[in-house]
């Protein structure tokens, strides 16, 4: 739009004057002349496209960019619109970070939320820089309630513990969390020279016990075991048992073991109980050529075959100098008058040179089902031992059947409940 102001005078001589004695024009003198706006409409770039069949004129896809809004009404809407955008990211970044440290917890250490914990006590080494409730084991098991209704978790920092540990009838419900195998240890020589098997680092007699991530070691020579647990509905997660001979003594209802390592020497696990070990490794040392491993020892007490070891997904290997001598390790033997043994879908080593070491007991069920490795060649199996087919007949020995576990094992647990299909 232009303006034209123009500012003129009468030059007329006879016309009167119509200025003031200062030279000042009146509002007569001045006139406005306003140009009108020329509105033109823009020229639209149509691009002729051609086709075989027509031809015609097509607009451009994107209208021209707004690089802000050109209103009040709109500049509002598009505040709006950009916040909603923003919270949005910010929303999906947060839900990312979310999943991604879930999964490290996962895989890695223990979610205590996972675990249901009410009740939290602390043991370090280092009390002072951690500021930890006490600084052994024992301590902290005592000081925890009698009885408790509810989920009482133990966290043992980094170190060493050299201490004997007692779980009482009294304390169930109780869970040790440690930092991890070999970086949280619990150790003694607890030993009993008459051979009983209570002489042990570890025990456990109270219900519903949890031990996670944790190494628990007997250095005695002879006559001692790393755990003795007689807990029902226990649950061994992510631990190492190390013993020079024996590693662990069981005798209870309903227990558990997943991804645990078993270190010892003549008998690595041996006694009286429903238990059922998945994904462990069972590892014995031979130091000397007449030394014999055996990786179970089993009773049953009762023909009915409610009480016995079932071997999931397992490894057996032997290590030492006269690992790969004749006749070096067994899977099992018996310690009584009935034996109740099944190790299924396990990879069992070429040092694992028989089933049953000594004579089979009266009453006796030995199963075995789609093992592999060099020992679980079907010219090693011995005519009493049952070797199944289909995986319906062994399912009967899986996880869920077996132990009934879908129902009590708590959460945080790896665990699987049926056979590999």
């Amino acid at each position: 739009m232009n303006e034209n102001i123009n500012i003129s005078r009468p030059c007329t001589a006879g016309s009167a004057s119509t200025t003031s004695s200062d030279n000042t024009p009146s509002f007569t003198d001045i006139h406005v002349d306003v140009e009108q706006p020329i509105i033109t409409s823009p020229t639209i770039n149509a691009d002729f496209v051609a086709t075989p069949l027509s031809s015609y004129f097509s607009l451009p896809l994107f209208p021209p960019t707004i690089l802000y809004p050109p209103s009040g009404i709109n500049r509002r809407r598009f505040r709006r619109v950009a916040g909603l955008v923003i919270i949005t990211l910010i929303l999906i970044t947060t839900l990312l970070v979310a999943l991604l440290l879930s999964t490290k917890k996962k895989k890695g250490k223990t979610n205590y939320n996972s675990l249901d914990c009410v009740i939290k006590i602390s043991v370090s080494k280092d009390w002072i820089n951690n500021k930890s409730n006490f600084t052994n084991v024992s301590d902290a098991v005592e000081a925890s309630p009698n009885y408790s209704p509810f989920k009482v978790c133990i966290t043992i920092g980094e170190g060493e513990y050299y201490e004997i540990v007692k779980i009482g009838h009294e304390k169930i419900n109780l869970i040790f969390i440690g930092e991890g195998i070999g970086k949280t240890v619990i150790s003694s020589n607890a030993s009993n020279v008459y051979g009983s098997p209570v002489a042990a680092t570890l025990s456990v007699f109270g219900e519903e016990f949890l031990a996670q991530d944790l190494t628990i070691r007997n250095e005695a020579v002879q006559y001692g075991v790393a755990v003795e647990n007689a807990g029902a509905k226990s649950i061994f997660f992510r631990c190492k048992f190390e013993g020079a001979n024996a590693t662990l003594y069981t005798n209870g209802e309903k227990q558990f073991y997943r991804d645990c390592r078993f270190y010892g020497g003549t008998n690595l696990v041996f006694g009286y109980s429903r238990a059922f070990f998945q994904k462990c490794k069972f590892v014995g040392e031979k130091s000397h050529p007449r030394d014999k491993v055996v990786f179970s020892s089993q009773t049953s007490r009762l023909s009915n075959f409610e009480i016995g070891f079932v071997f999931h997904l397992c490894a057996f290997d032997v290590v030492g100098s006269f690992a790969n001598s004749s006749e070096t390790a067994f899977l099992g033997s018996s310690a009584g008058y009935y034996a109740f043994v099944v190790v299924m879908e396990s990879y069992l080593d070429r040092s694992v040179g028989g089933y049953f070491l000594g004579a089979p007991p009266n009453t006796m069920y030995y199963v075995v089902f789609r093992n592999v490795g060099v020992g679980a060649t079907k010219a090693n199996i011995p005519q009493f031992v049952y070797v199944l087919e289909s995986v319906e007949a062994a399912s009967k020995y899986s996880l869920r059947e077996f132990l009934d576990g879908g129902s009590w094992i708590a959460k945080g647990v790896d665990y699987d409940l049926d056979l590999v299909k």
